[in-house]
Parts: structure tokens; C-alpha cells; sequence
């Protein structure tokens, strides 16, 4: 189909009616850059609107961001708070522990000082119960020799008289006199509470040698065996018997005077040794 062109009106009308040739009309009347130019333009807008998608993207990045350090500057400040609070506490703390230090040293104090107290209060009332100890045994010692009879009296020892320290030593020194002691051995022997003369049921003369304890324990009775042993050694004390005197007797020691041939007065209850007419010859 042939078509002519006579003036630009009908230029017009056929490309209205052929639209697929504008283009090519476009691509012959129009340089290449204005024939891409709509694409181009096209290709800016989509950019453009990547563009404000990227910046809308970018600003809601930028809103949440400034949202989380603000949250972040919030949990600063309670955190900065909570320090604060912490060091206040602290120092609360220090001065309680000081306080409690100063308390602490104070109560050290006062319990050293109730320590000395109670020290000096335990060394009175040790000396008080040795002194105690000490009457009472010099009271027991006593009541043994004002009543020396009646204590020591049977009838296995009769007519009983205690000695006096003077009258013993008297006649301990005439044994030392004849070397029958030594100077040492008469003062041990001086030194026991109580030395009784009696007779036997044979008449013959006897001794008691006896160490008196409220408690009697081993000790005596050893100290009474060695005494008695020296004295034996003196002319005139051939027959001398070991004796303790006290309220009670503790088992080891009643096992060895009884062993021994000790004579024991506990409580009053006078115990002779078995076969004492020939003990102490």
C-alpha cells in the first residue's frame, strides 16, 4: 500500500494510524542520544526511586539506630544510678565495718580485761582452796594428835601417846650422835605429821610413823614406808610401823599398804596389817 505525504498533517495522521512507525521515524529524524533519552530517563527514574527507597531504608536505620542509643543511654543512666547506689552502699558498708571493728575491738577489750579478772579470780580461789586444803589437813593433823588414843588406840596398841617434835628430835639427834643416821634422814623423819608410841599385847614398845591426808593417796603411803624405814635404824625404834590417817584412801594406795604392812586409820576405822607382832622387827 503506497501513501503520500502532502503536507505535515497528513505526516501526522499516518503515524497516528502506524504507530510502530514513530519509532523508526524517531531513530531517522532524532539523534541516538535523544532516541535513548527515554529510557535513559526511565532508567534515572527507577534509580531515583531505588535511591529513595535505599534513603528511606537508610533513615528508618537511622531512626532505629538513634531509638537503641537512646535505650542504650537509658540503660547508661540506670546503670550510672545503680553505681552510684552501689558506691553509696559501699560506704555504708565500710562504715558498718568499721563500726563493727571499733565494736569488735572494744568487746576484745572488755574480754581481755574479763580474762585478767577471771585469771586473778582463778589464782585467788586457788590459794583460797589450797589454804583451804592446807587447814583442813592441818585441822586433821591436829584432831590426830590431841587425840592420838582414841584415834590410834586397840588392842592391838595400847597406852598411845604422841610424840611432840621436840621430844623426836631429841632423840633422833642422839641417833645421828652415833651414826646411826644421817643429819639428812633425821629431818625427813622430823618431817612426818605424827609419830605415836604404844605398846603390843606383848608389851613390847612400838611406833606408828604416820602420814596424814584428808585424801590418802600413793604418795603417803610411800613417804610414811620410807620414814618408818629410817626410824627403824635409831636404837630404841626397832618396832615401827608405817601408818596413814585421813577420811578416805584411794585404791592404789589401799593396795599398797595393805601389800606393805601399813597401818590405816580412814574415817576412824583403824586396819592393822595381818601378823603385825612381827612387822617392823
Amino acid at each position: 500500500m503506497a501513501f503520500t505525504v502532502e503536507d505535515f498533517q497528513d505526516l501526522v495522521r499516518i503515524l497516528g494510524d502506524h504507530p510502530e512507525w514513530q519509532g523508526q521515524l524517531r531513530r531517522l529524524v532524532l539523534p541516538d542520544q535523544l532516541v535513548e533519552l527515554p529510557e535513559l530517563v526511565r532508567d534515572l527514574a527507577e534509580a531515583q526511586h531505588r535511591t529513595e527507597q535505599a534513603i528511606q531504608a537508610l533513615a528508618e536505620a537511622q531512626r532505629r539506630t538513634e531509638e537503641q542509643i537512646a535505650a542504650f543511654a537509658q540503660r547508661v543512666d540506670r546503670l550510672e544510678q545503680a553505681v552510684e547506689g552501689l558506691a553509696e552502699a559501699q560506704r555504708h558498708t565500710e562504715q558498718q565495718v568499721r563500726e563493727l571493728a571499733e565494736a569488735q575491738r572494744r568487746t576484745e577489750q572488755q574480754v581481755q580485761t574479763l580474762t585478767q579478772h577471771f585469771e586473778r579470780f582463778i589464782e585467788r580461789f586457788d590459794r583460797l582452796t589450797d589454804d583451804v586444803g592446807m587447814l583442813k589437813e592441818i585441822t586433821l593433823e591436829w584432831q590426830y594428835r590431841d587425840r592420838a588414843p582414841a584415834y590410834f588406840g586397840s588392842p592391838k596398841f595400847r597406852r598411845v601417846r604422841a610424840l611432840s617434835r621436840e621430844q623426836l628430835d631429841r632423840l633422833l639427834a642422839e641417833g645421828v650422835e652415833r651414826g646411826e643416821l644421817t643429819w639428812e634422814e633425821q629431818h625427813d623423819i622430823v618431817e612426818a605429821d605424827l609419830v605415836v608410841k604404844g605398846r603390843l599385847p606383848d608389851r613390847t614398845e612400838a611406833y606408828l610413823v604416820v602420814e596424814v591426808s584428808w585424801g590418802v593417796g600413793a604418795s603417803d603411803v610411800h613417804r610414811a614406808i620410807r620414814r618408818a624405814d629410817r626410824l627403824r635404824k635409831v636404837r630404841g625404834f626397832e618396832r615401827v610401823f608405817p601408818a596413814v590417817a585421813g577420811r578416805w584412801i584411794g585404791p592404789e594406795a589401799r593396795e599398797i599398804a595393805t601389800h606393805s604392812g601399813v597401818v590405816q586409820v580412814i574415817d576412824e576405822a583403824m586396819t592393822w596389817p595381818e601378823g603385825n607382832s612381827k612387822e617392823g622387827e
